[in-house]
């Protein structure tokens, strides 16, 4: 019985091992977001979501640049600028300036290269405002990933 208990616990200790190794760089996480709205399309045909103040998505770790589209709608408080800080698994890439609410702009971000084995590297929008009562933040357009 002892021999069982041992191999019970042998294989226990292989199935968690196994499980944390998947978990750690899981296929399916390239499709994950965190804080974006479900797909609307503007009047013109543009295909767009919504942010909330912070927003995450993931891209290729092999990925050079992305482009992320991008459109205030709503003026900062006072009418100022709403700034967006873009982040590359947590390293600051840049802070983009959205001053005209009716424009999109379209950043361009390079990207270091990967210096883990993960398969996907994730992207965070923080923005510096959201409209009530839906925390609306600001309106991203297809990524554009190379």
């Amino acid at each position: 019985m002892n021999s069982r208990r041992r191999l019970l616990a042998a294989i226990a200790a292989v199935a968690f091992v196994a499980t944390l190794a998947y978990l750690h760089d899981p296929p399916w996480i390239g499709g994950v977001t965190s804080g974006l709205r479900p797909w609307e399309e503007d009047p013109p045909g543009t295909l767009f979501r919504w942010t909330a103040g912070r927003a995450s998505f993931y891209v290729p770790a092999t990925a050079s640049s992305l482009i992320v589209p991008m459109r205030s709608v709503f003026p900062g408080p006072g009418g100022s600028p709403v700034q967006v800080q873009v982040r590359d698994n947590g390293k600051l890439l840049g802070t983009v300036e959205l001053s005209s609410p009716d424009a999109w702009a379209r950043p361009s971000f390079q990207l270091q290269r990967s210096a883990g084995s993960r398969r996907f590297r994730r992207i965070d929008l923080r923005v510096s405002r959201v409209m009530p009562p839906f925390s609306l933040g600001v309106m991203t357009g297809e990524v554009v990933v190379r």
